[in-house]
């Protein structure tokens, strides 16, 4: 088994000690103090599995008392429904939908009872990216606020992007920037043909930073370069053989039946197993295949094969009913 640097560093110095002393010059244990850096933080390589999503602010309503306009928050059996509801500004992101989408994805990561989410939109647009006025804001802005603001917008990606339901995004129109961040972190797409998706900000002299980690990962490198440096607007058929759409419906009534299809398949899986399978599809994506991969793997199949949803779904099969989270269909709202 190769040695560590720290291990051959130690040796190499142990020698360097052995033939100084028998120069006649014997070194102090702390001779090198104030001349090699010791670092004050020890910094862990962490793996994808090892870093888990949390919320950057905290909530400000729930589905019960909710109070936000800009963005519609419906519950129904086993669906929940995330609406952006600024159609007069092409549901451009802001402040409101922006705490209005932080407050029900707080919640839906707490609700076993939800099986899927669905991100909408009113409008003609889907979502028009970053409203035009936080760009005029983000030029006053301090060096160290412009960050911390895009930095929590790539947190709420994250925590969207880890909630244990299967996500669904629904583009009825065209989306741009900030909005096609929203489609990526959803685990499927379906859009309307006559959707379109474009990144201006090079166009605009401003650098899609808070898009291109999300885009990157669902598209691979080389179509995300292509989207970002060309800003180049690609139809809804481009944007599915690059891997930013699952699939492309005629007209956006054309959701309701897919959805239902949609219900109908989910309802058949195990929540808990198809949250994991979901998490386990995010840790290993573009990951090498190295001992610790195999090590993580191998430790959530054998976790989740005692579970009492693999338990319980061997028992239907072997007296071949139904397991019972396939009993409660789950019933879309459109």
């Amino acid at each position: 088994m190769g040695k560590d640097w720290e291990s051959i560093e130690r040796e190499l110095a142990a020698k360097e000690a052995e033939l100084l002393e028998k120069e006649g010059a014997v070194l102090q244990g702390e001779h090198l103090s104030g001349y090699r850096y010791v670092p004050t933080v020890k910094v862990v390589d962490k793996s994808s599995w090892d870093t888990f999503a949390v919320p950057h602010v905290k909530p400000t309503c729930t589905s019960e008392n909710w109070h936000h306009k800009d963005v519609l928050f419906e519950i129904g059996e086993g669906i929940a429904y995330l609406t952006l509801n600024r159609p007069d500004a092409n549901n451009a992101l802001n402040e409101s939908i922006s705490q209005a989408l932080m407050d029900a994805t707080c919640e839906l990561h707490g609700r076993r009872d939800i099986r899927i989410v669905v991100l909408r939109a009113e409008g003609s647009m889907f979502c028009s990216g970053g409203d035009p006025k936080h760009f005029f804001d983000a030029l006053a802005m301090t060096e160290r606020d412009d960050r911390k603001a895009v930095i929590g917008f790539m947190k709420f990606l994250f925590w969207f992007q880890s909630l244990p339901q299967f996500t669904v995004g629904l583009a009825q129109g065209s989306a741009m920037g900030s909005g096609i961040a929203l489609l990526c972190v959803c685990d499927m797409v379906l859009a309307a043909s006559r959707a379109r998706f474009t990144c201006s900000e090079v166009k605009l002299g401003f650098c899609p930073a808070a898009l291109a980690p999300s885009l990157t990962r669902k598209v691979g490198p080389a179509f995300a370069k292509r989207l970002l440096c060309m800003a180049e607007n690609i139809s809804a058929e481009q944007a599915k053989r690059m891997g930013l759409v699952s699939d492309v419906v005629e007209e956006e009534s054309d959701f309701s039946d897919y959805m239902k299809e949609i219900c109908e398949k989910v309802t058949l899986c195990a929540p808990t197993a198809a949250g994991r399978a979901k998490r386990l599809a995010q840790n290993v994506s573009l990951q090498p295949l190295t001992q610790k991969l195999l090590e993580y793997t191998g430790g959530e199949l054998a976790d989740i094969r005692i579970g009492e949803e693999a338990i319980k779904g061997m028992v239907a099969v072997q007296a071949r009913t139904k397991p019972y989270w396939a009993e409660t269909p789950i019933k879309p709202l459109y």
